[in-house]
């Protein structure tokens, strides 16, 4: 068995889940990259048994890792999608070349073509997930260079009762159509591979007859608001803070009372003074000195950034805290806090999740960078270091239980 050059070109495999596959297989653990793919390699070809095992657990990594995930709401469920026959013959129909084979034994053409799905049924017999392979032979390459040929798979997934499609694919900026016969990279036929994941997407959409708002700015104002859901789950005042903030109580309402009677305030602003004063006492209460920890330990992600593209908001914050610093416990957190969650939206998130398991995940690919925001008419997330399946579907469940 040999693993495919995509897979090690493209970055699907990457070290720290190669070391983890090394461990749980009694290996020994090797030095190097090459080293790495050779000994698993080295482990599959010993017996059948380990063929298939190193074969599955290949189709599994290539699901995985640094993805970009494409999503748009679905609406339109009805009993017919439920039934696992019935969406099975709707794909027969719309898809009836279809070979199911996986990447591994599936020879790609220049045409992207849907390879595998898999209908997934819950305890009832109706179905719950469907998940489709799509892939496609592009090149790869430097612009104004001879490309490489590669193999670009797209995933799309159907999550049935979150009524959600969601694609997830390798972020590439350079990959190009394909052409055997002339291999040179041209800047204007660089392809947009989020543009080619939605395009996968819809073709889902239409065959199952289900829909999705298109509106640009209604779904725009869809994920805006259940990204603040996502800034306010993430961003509570932890319990240590908010007992010395209520400790303040008196002196902050004296103060703003004491404030408005010395210059002879219009007292109809007095509430929005106490806000403002709890915010301050928040503010230099949250920055004071080494006490990131308590922004983290209760909670499975924290805000790093939080962003607007629309120059008319109030509401912008543009300075990025390091991934091990909340942006929480940083000045330009609450220099805008009072803005966001007046107007109840996000245009943009970089959060940092808990890994389910990071035993083998050191320095930077230890914290898990995620990227939320809206492009055109659908929402995206972008997995900044490799992201494991349960990873990936903590992220997801986050974005579905908000929305």
């Amino acid at each position: 068995m040999k693993i495919p050059s995509f897979m090690d070109r493209d970055n699907y495999l990457q070290n720290p889940i190669m070391r983890r596959f090394l461990k749980e297989h009694k290996l020994e653990l090797v030095m190097s990259r090459a080293d790495y793919i050779q000994s698993i390699e080295n482990y599959a070809n010993a017996n059948k048994e380990n063929e298939a095992l190193v074969r599955n657990w290949l189709l599994k990594i290539v699901k995985e890792g640094s993805k970009e995930l494409c999503y748009r709401k679905i609406r339109g469920i009805g009993e017919r999608h439920k039934d696992p026959l019935a969406v099975a013959a709707k794909i027969k129909e719309t898809f009836p070349n279809c070979p199911m084979k996986n990447l591994l034994s599936y020879k790609n053409t220049d045409k992207q073509e849907m390879i595998e799905y898999h209908i997934t049924a819950d305890r009832n017999g109706e179905v719950e997930k469907i998940d489709f392979t799509f892939s496609q032979l592009y090149l790869c390459g430097e612009e104004g260079k001879e490309g490489e040929t590669t193999v670009y798979p797209i995933f799309v997934e159907v999550y049935l009762k979150e009524g959600f499609i969601v694609s997830r694919a390798k972020a590439k900026s350079t990959l190009y159509p394909y052409d055997a016969e002339n291999p040179m990279l041209y800047g204007e036929t660089r392809i947009n591979t989020m543009n080619k994941a939605v395009a996968a997407i819809d073709q889902i959409v239409r065959m199952l007859e289900f829909y999705t708002e298109l509106d640009k700015q209604k779904v725009a104002n869809e994920n805006s608001k259940m990204l603040y859901k996502l800034y306010d789950q993430y961003s509570f005042t932890p319990a240590d803070v908010n007992d010395k903030i209520e400790s303040q109580n008196t002196l902050i309402a004296s103060f703003v009372e004491q404030l408005f009677k010395n210059l002879s305030l219009d007292v109809r602003n007095k509430e929005k003074a106490l806000v403002d004063a709890r915010i301050l006492a928040e503010k230099f209460i949250s920055i004071n000195g080494d006490n990131e920890t308590i922004f983290k330990e209760d909670r499975d992600a924290y805000l790093i950034k939080v962003s607007s593209d629309d120059e008319t908001e109030l509401t912008s914050i543009n300075t990025k805290s390091e991934k091990t610093v909340p942006l929480q416990c940083t000045e330009a957190f609450f220099d805008s806090k009072k803005s966001v969650i007046k107007s109840e939206q996000c245009k943009k998130l970089n959060m940092v999740f808990k890994r389910q398991d990071e035993t083998y995940f050191t320095g930077p690919n230890r914290q898990l960078e995620v990227q939320f925001g809206t492009k055109k008419d659908f929402g995206f997330v972008k997995m900044m270091q490799y992201a494991e399946e349960a990873d990936i579907q903590n992220v997801l469940q986050a974005i579905f239980s908000n929305y």
